[in-house]
């Protein structure tokens, strides 16, 4: 960036801080606020950050406390192929009262049975005070149930299950308009239980539900799933593979792992890696016989994690060794999500709906119930909160802290006919968070505090991320284009003072990646201004 460029800039907004991190963690403009850095390597011109602990923490800069206007940009690259989660990027957040502001990149997997946001920039604010409000977006066609939610390409597609006698599990897109578009049915089965974004594609598994285990009517359509298909746009779909398992009827949940498009079979027991070219892996399954049936997958700290049913408790393997024990909890017989928050690695378990944090080995801490709900399924980090969807009631909770969750929505009515309601899958999207629900197949969403998004994935290339805030709005800028912005009440505007700005950590967790050219300007910077400068 020449300085003649950086000249165009009105004169009320300056830098006021600038470190290039190619070699150290020096603040070169005249106020050489440095930052102290933690567990960090310079490579290539640029600072690495190692996914675990790395950090550099800068001063507690009066520009960035939320009382000022401000800009910061930075350049970043993401490395996530070995598993480890991309994360924060840069924040003054406070983990212990959950507020302050994130610059992220959002990747979630093991939301029961898919990965519904993969590498997806953020800029939010957690203030807590902002009232939580609802919208209902309907059933996606004749769905009764929604077993997928999943960001792609800036659009939120939802896999359903359909009971109807011809009834077919279906693809739906949200659209602009608020209605849902049918995107075909990729085969004959009855749902599609998992969708998931593998190297720039949308990749959905099918199932021949037994609504059985749900307490409700199941469908007269027993055609068999079993497949992954890849989606071609319209209303066309490609067969990627078929699970090579005797009996295989059900794609049960499907995440990416080291470079693989990992995919479990939900009835029968097996778990399979997939390069791109459908070239499969057996890992085969856990447990000391090898059958044990398993429900949800995900990677942490480079490793990939599966939940599982018959009280078997967590393992986890790389692709070059095999499966190990990571322990039970009790009155644990089916682990069926997981979550990252707060760099600690969660799961959710039925008979109780409660969290538990993986501490390593074969031992995990309790993290509170959900009231006297029975289950934890859907869970998402939301603008730098956790929340988890529950069963039977079909409850949202959000997490407080010190094992305190508070009711954030009823999304399923009180039937008395109706055993079990569930809030399965989840999603954020549009600045909210999207939620799917069992028996009604409804969409809902909600909506709280400002959060800007970029629903379409980073690839692995450099990218420049740039934020504004105004003491109005929140926006947010990739490679020098808008991409959206968020409004900001005047009631609720904080004051960050001793929470100092942090590169490479965020409320999910610690960045893995490199980072360089970070700025911080002492205004909002305008759309102009920032094309010019960073295109």
């Amino acid at each position: 960036m020449t300085e003649q460029i950086r000249a165009r800039h009105t004169e009320a907004v300056k830098r006021s801080g600038y470190w290039p991190l190619r070699t150290d963690c020096n603040d070169r403009t005249e106020q050489e606020r440095h930052g102290v850095p933690q567990s960090i390597r310079f490579e290539d011109g640029a600072a690495l950050f190692n996914g675990n602990d790395s950090t550099i923490v800068l001063p507690d800069l009066t520009e960035t406390d939320g009382t000022l206007p401000f800009t910061m940009s930075l350049e970043f690259q993401v490395d996530d192929e070995g598993g480890f989660l991309p994360g924060g990027l840069g924040s003054r957040f406070s983990n212990e009262r959950m507020e302050g502001w994130h610059l992220s990149v959002l990747t979630q997997a093991g939301v029961t049975s898919s990965q519904p946001n993969w590498r997806n920039l953020q800029f939010g604010w957690s203030t807590g005070k902002a009232a939580d409000v609802w919208k209902d977006w309907g059933s996606p066609g004749n769905s009764r149930f929604i077993g997928a939610l999943c960001v792609y390409s800036g659009d939120l597609y939802a896999g359903t299950f359909d009971d109807a006698r011809d009834g077919k599990g279906r693809v739906h897109r949200l659209d602009e308009d608020g209605s849902w578009v049918d995107c075909g049915n990729p085969d004959n089965s009855n749902m599609v239980m998992s969708l998931v974004e593998y190297k720039g594609r949308l990749y959905a598994g099918t199932m021949r539900y037994k609504a059985g285990g749900s307490q409700i009517d199941g469908s007269a359509n027993v055609e068999p799933g079993g497949r992954i298909y890849r989606y071609e746009g319209g209303q066309s779909w490609t067969l990627f593979a078929e699970l090579p398992v005797e009996g295989n009827d059900s794609v049960g949940a499907m995440t990416v792992y080291d470079n693989r498009l990992i995919a479990m079979s939900f009835y029968p027991y097996g778990i399979f890696a997939f390069d791109e070219n459908g070239d499969c892996e057996p890992l085969g399954a856990p447990g000391p016989e090898g059958t044990t049936r398993t429900h949800t997958l995900a990677a942490f700290q480079g490793r990939l994690f599966v939940g599982c049913n018959e009280s078997a408790g967590v393992y986890s393997r790389t692709l070059q060794d095999p499966w190990e024990y990571c322990g039970n909890v009790p009155n644990c017989d089916q682990v069926y999500c997981f979550s990252v928050y707060q760099d600690e690695f969660l799961m959710g378990i039925w008979r109780e709906a409660r969290m538990y944090s993986y501490d390593g080995g074969t031992q995990w801490s309790d993290r509170g119930m959900m009231a006297s709900e029975l289950e934890v399924m859907g869970v998402s980090v939301f603008n730098g909160k956790l929340y988890g969807g529950t069963l039977p009631g079909g409850h949202v909770y959000r997490y407080n802290g010190n094992s305190d969750w508070e009711l954030a929505g009823v999304l399923e009515p009180q039937d008395p006919s109706i055993k079990y309601r569930r809030v399965w899958s989840m999603a954020v999207y549009k600045g909210q968070l999207f939620a799917g629900t069992l028996p009604s197949g409804k969409v809902w969403s909600l909506q709280n505090e400002p959060l800007a998004t970029c629903d379409s994935s980073l690839s692995g290339q450099w990218h420049r991320a740039t934020v504004t805030y105004d003491l109005k709005q929140l926006s947010l800028y990739l490679d020098g284009q808008f991409v959206s912005s968020a409004p900001f009440p005047d009631s609720d505007r904080p004051t960050l003072s001793g929470i100092p700005l942090v590169l490479g950590q965020g409320p999910q967790c610690h960045f893995s990646g490199k980072i360089r050219e970070v700025e911080i300007y002492d205004g909002a910077l305008s759309a102009e201004e920032i094309a010019d400068m960073y295109s």
